[in-house]
């Protein structure tokens, strides 16, 4: 049985200085320790053996455990093993008490666990003093536990804010625990798919709205369409004004499925009575290379950042979607590397030079993410599409023109045929430069 003893011999004034549970079955040196530990503030349970002092510990835990070596049934050996291997009583200290003089016994109580030894007779000074120490330093012990726990608490909540500025990714490349490790100029090349979206005709919408409500504006757009990013598998790099760019280091399918479900999404949000975001159209511009993340700035202003001329291009991807009329364009790379190039509606658009480069760079128009009727119309009209192209570069320009005719009889809206149509009957009315390749040159646009 456990026994609180002590209590009442004590001033109500008076603070308890810790909680001592002696077990021992030799009445006579309870009736001491007691004694003792009660003249000296410390509040007492008692146990009788070391069964009883396990199974009643639970209700009733102590700062300290004196622990008799010697006791029939379960010796003290014993019952220090079963409280150091429980977790809810392994960190209360124990300190044996015995009358073994050999240095091997004692050496075996401290394997078992035990933090110091007391030697019958008892000195009733070395007691006390023994029981302080422990005590002092299991209550520094706990404090110290505390304060980590508490800084890692706070740990925890800066580094849940510091996601929010540089993705969890930047971690995982740069081979970083946590963003305490990050350091200036830390970086890693890879090949990841660039993606941009960008509105078109912001600056129109824009200037029918004060300050406060486009900066909502922008604040729900980023919200609605985000979390389809980091569902796709990309992550955002940055927010610059009304565009996103987001980078995706599995394949570039998920890019594709990612602009795909943005515009979906936009779309959806039209339809309700509460939309927060009227009816715009979204550009996306991808491209797949290689490319250098890390961190970049000075000592005392870093961010997570991209460089490569790979990220250029991706944005003259999205740029392009204005010139041809389309949602989302890809480079040649971005095609060629697809998982699953079936699972997309793709044709081919132009071969061009886009600013900053000096090679023509082929470029494709995906139009799943376009409405179902013009999805089906240019799946109806993709043979003579692709058809005109190849008159076209082959310098069959009136045949061209007739491919091209017939493509907007159907789709009057495509854009990209349109444009075809009329650069064939430039060609044709002005004839062919001595250098033209068929390329157009987009620097200036």
């Amino acid at each position: 049985m456990i026994r609180k003893t002590g209590i009442m011999d004590l001033d109500r004034n008076e603070k308890m200085v810790g909680t001592v549970l002696i077990v021992d079955d030799t009445p006579t040196n309870l009736e001491v320790l007691q004694e003792v530990l009660t003249n000296a503030n410390y509040e007492v349970l008692v146990a009788i053996d070391g069964e009883s002092a396990i199974d009643q510990i639970q209700y009733a835990r102590p700062d300290i455990i004196l622990l008799d070596v010697m006791m029939p049934g379960m010796d003290g050996f014993e019952t220090c093993r079963r409280l150091k291997a429980n977790p809810d009583t392994s960190a209360i200290p124990v300190i044996f008490m015995t009358a073994l003089s050999e240095t091997a016994d004692k050496v075996k109580g401290f394997e078992t666990g035990a933090v110091d030894y007391i030697t019958k007779p008892f000195q009733h000074s070395e007691v006390l003093a023994r029981v302080k120490t422990q005590i002092t330093l299991s209550t520094l012990q706990k404090k110290l536990e505390e304060q980590v726990i508490q800084r890692t608490h706070k740990l925890e909540k800066l580094n849940a804010i510091y996601r929010k500025f540089l993705p969890d990714q930047f971690l995982t490349f740069l081979n970083k625990q946590d963003f305490v490790q990050i350091e200036l100029g830390d970086h890693v090349e890879m090949e990841m798919t660039v993606f941009f979206a960008d509105i078109h005709g912001w600056t129109t919408l824009s200037e029918k709205w004060d300050a406060n409500q486009n900066f909502q504006f922008v604040v729900d757009y980023f919200s609605l369409v985000g979390p389809v990013i980091r569902q796709k598998n990309g992550f955002i790099d940055q927010y610059y004004g009304d565009g996103i760019m987001a980078l995706f280091p599995t394949c570039p399918d998920d890019a594709l499925r990612a602009a795909i479900g943005m515009s979906r999404v936009l779309a959806q949000e039209c339809m309700n009575e509460n939309a927060t975001i009227p009816p715009i159209r979204v550009g996306y511009g991808l491209h797949t290379g290689e490319l250098v993340l890390g961190i970049v700035g000075e000592m005392e202003r870093m961010q997570g950042a991209v460089v490569s001329d790979n990220v250029n291009l991706a944005s003259r991807m999205e740029g392009l979607t204005r010139i041809y009329g389309a949602q989302i364009i890809i480079s040649e790379s971005t095609l060629n590397k697809l998982h699953n190039p079936h699972d997309f509606r793709t044709r081919y658009l132009d071969s061009v030079k886009v600013k900053g480069r000096q090679t023509r760079v082929n470029v494709f128009e995906v139009y799943d993410a376009d409405s179902p009727d013009t999805i089906a119309l240019k799946d109806q009209t993709k043979a003579s599409f692709e058809e005109g192209i190849n008159l076209y570069y082959q310098r069959h320009f009136a045949e061209a023109g007739v491919a091209f005719n017939s493509v907007l009889r159907s789709n009057p809206d495509d854009r990209s045929a349109r444009i075809y149509l009329e650069r064939s009957a430039k060609l044709m009315v002005h004839g062919v430069p001595e250098d033209w390749d068929g390329v157009e040159s987009l620097h200036s646009k």
